[in-house]
């Protein structure tokens, strides 16, 4: 629902004062193409495009000339360390590379949110670190409001905010590990 994927039975999903839940398809899906960047946990990357070219098809939708796609895409993966792997095909990285170009991808369309499912679920345990590491650099460097769902708790202590889901109720509080 935060991702306007589902419409809720009933309350509000608001963000920057519009409730998604009112908007038709085609509009909720300008929004959600605007302003919102998924990382997934199996990274949902194409096997026959290029890294490049994964983190251009965000922008497709967008209206961006080819020039400026790839421009921004480069740029992207630049940004989480793949400069050199614009090239490569997914089965010629390794699973933090892939989750690497799952995150330019969900950023090159410069989001206000970024949503995680399990980012670091098929990740080894330096890996999970160092993707961590990515995404807390990047969510600082282009103050986002990042939303991640995890069950690592390890992961979980570094958040600002914690929200747990119990028995169909949501508790908020303020991390004071973080």
């Amino acid at each position: 629902m935060l991702g306007g994927l589902d419409r809720p039975t009933s309350g509000e999903v608001v963000l920057d004062g519009t409730d998604l839940a009112k908007l038709s398809e085609s509009r909720l899906t300008r929004v959600r193409s605007e302003n919102i960047g998924f990382v997934f946990q199996s990274f949902n990357l194409i096997p026959t495009l290029t890294a490049q070219e994964n983190v251009e098809t965000a922008l497709v939708p967008l209206g961006v000339k080819v020039r400026e796609r790839r421009e921004r895409a480069a740029e992207a993966l630049r940004s989480v360390g793949l400069g050199e792997r614009l090239g490569h095909l997914p089965s010629e990285m390794s699973g933090g590379q892939q989750q690497r170009v799952a995150i330019a991808r969900a950023l090159v369309k410069r989001p206000k949110v970024l949503l995680a499912d399990e980012p670091t679920g098929n990740l080894d345990e330096g890996t999970r670190d160092e993707i961590m590491d990515v995404l807390e650099r990047l969510w600082r460097e282009h103050a986002l409001t990042f939303v991640m769902v995890t069950h690592d708790s390890s992961i979980a202590r570094k958040a600002p905010r914690l929200a747990t889901l119990r028995k169909g109720r949501i508790n908020v509080r303020e991390n004071a590990g973080a």
